[in-house]
């Protein structure tokens, strides 16, 4: 990257909402934008669903990550019921806004998720205490359903300090469901890892979770039809997260052939123009999609996506992670409501062209080929951070603190990644772009 772009993006985060924020504030809920008040004839939330064996009455959208006070109020007041968030997202920050945005507000009528990351070997004394500090963040007396939050392996599912925390709490009143989440596979500096499919039948084996929150979208779908099955036959409440896997694909074709025009050296041009060309290729069918069903809005795939989402007999519900009010308005627009046959075929041909952009959540299936030891896909998922969830800055921070190399190395790399993938993804090219997006200087 040129010095030139680098002071740009350094600019660009210094003079935006996303380098306002406070210095120490950092995470999923980043960034998020709101007007003083919703506009007027803002849409609400048409259907509750049985949220498992928990019996509570759900909203099918869900509200999760958020850090925005108005924005989740915005929320509640179209009828969301279901809250996730984490003692991580935004530092805590997210929890914190939570409890702001619930006061006054007929606790029952809530449903109140957070979530704790088990350390192996971690006491129950301190996973106590992190329990103990959500519910002060929170403000609450109690929480509905505490989670493990996307455990490694299917020996953490079991760890039995976090379920003793989980027996003392609901003993003392202070919570009434366990639970658990997972995208998968974190990539690379973990010890042993289990894919989410494997972790979560675990768990729905296990008989002491009551609620999951897992990735299901419509090209990112085999791994999660076994676990939504297990779920529906043990009654376990199911909430679904990333079921837009659609990102920024618009602009992808922009940025190669801008890249491409920026390098003045010919051999590393052509080194670019090498492993650039699938995903040039698999961007060109992006073309091909939007004239074919005159696609000029990207967030008419996003209501599809939450449409697929909910389509599934075993979901409960799907997270909103919204930015504005506009974002709110355009979840709520899937609630209640049923994917119709043109859409699902947008959602089909999508997936089989320009689809193909987008390298799958936790699946790290490439990785074991990198002779540089690059952490794939967790550079993607920092990336899909960057570009489909609107997280500029803590994808650029959770990047600049990997420890393991970074995708810089794959423009010198024949990319035996990309003959690795099952899935077509032209990931070489990618991981590039990725570099680009993130990179700090």
């Amino acid at each position: 990257m040129s010095k030139k772009k680098g002071i740009k993006r350094r600019d660009f985060i210094r003079n935006t909402s996303l380098g306002v924020m406070a210095a120490g504030i950092a995470g999923p809920g980043t960034g998020l934008t709101a007007a003083e008040e919703p506009p007027p004839g803002m849409p609400e939330v048409k259907a509750f669903r049985t949220l498992g064996q928990t019996g509570f009455k759900a909203s099918d959208i869900a509200l999760g990550g958020v850090d925005n006070v108005e924005v989740i109020k915005a929320m509640l007041d179209a009828g969301v019921n279901y809250i996730d968030t984490a003692e991580t997202y935004s530092r805590g920050k997210s929890e914190i806004s939570m409890g702001q945005a619930i006061k006054g507000r007929d606790r029952k009528s809530l449903f109140i998720t957070t979530k704790l990351h088990i350390k192996e070997n971690e006491t129950k004394e301190s996973i106590l205490d992190r329990a103990k500090k959500c519910l002060e963040r929170l403000g609450a007396d109690y929480i509905d359903c505490l989670m493990t939050h996307n455990p490694a392996n299917t020996e953490m599912v079991k760890y039995e300090p976090f379920h003793q925390v989980c027996k003392q709490l609901k003993s003392e009143g202070k919570l009434r469901f366990t639970g658990i989440s997972s995208h998968g596979i974190r990539g690379r500096g973990s010890d042993k890892q289990d894919p989410m499919d494997k972790v979560l039948l675990t768990a729905a084996q296990d008989g002491r979770f009551a609620v999951m929150l897992l990735v299901y979208n419509f090209i990112q779908k085999e791994a999660a039809e076994k676990v939504l099955q297990a779920a529906k036959e043990k009654k376990i409440g199911v909430t679904l997260m990333k079921t837009n896997p659609v990102g920024n694909y618009l602009s992808r074709k922009d940025q190669m052939e801008a890249r491409l025009k920026q390098e003045k050296d010919p051999e590393r041009l052509k080194r670019m123009q090498d492993y650039l060309k699938s995903a040039q290729e698999t961007a060109e069918k992006g073309d091909w999609f939007i004239k074919k069903y005159g696609l000029t809005d990207p967030a008419e795939i996003r209501v599809a996506s939450t449409r697929f989402g909910l389509s599934h007999p075993a979901v409960t519900n799907v997270l909103a992670r919204t930015r504005t009010f506009e974002d709110i308005e355009q979840f709520l627009k899937a609630s209640g409501t049923t994917l119709s046959n043109m859409e699902a075929k947008k959602l089909a041909a999508f997936a089989a062209g320009p689809g193909k952009l987008y390298c799958r959540h936790a699946c790290g299936v490439c990785e074991s080929a990198c002779p540089h030891n690059v952490p794939v896909n967790t550079i993607m998922r920092y990336n899909h951070y960057f570009e489909a969830q609107g997280l500029e800055k803590y994808a650029m921070e959770k990047y600049a603190a990997l420890p393991a190399a970074k995708a810089n190395l794959c423009e010198t790399c024949s990319g035996a990644c990309q003959d690795n993938c099952p899935f077509g993804v032209p990931i070489h090219g990618l991981l590039t772009l990725a570099h680009e997006n993130l990179s700090l200087v």
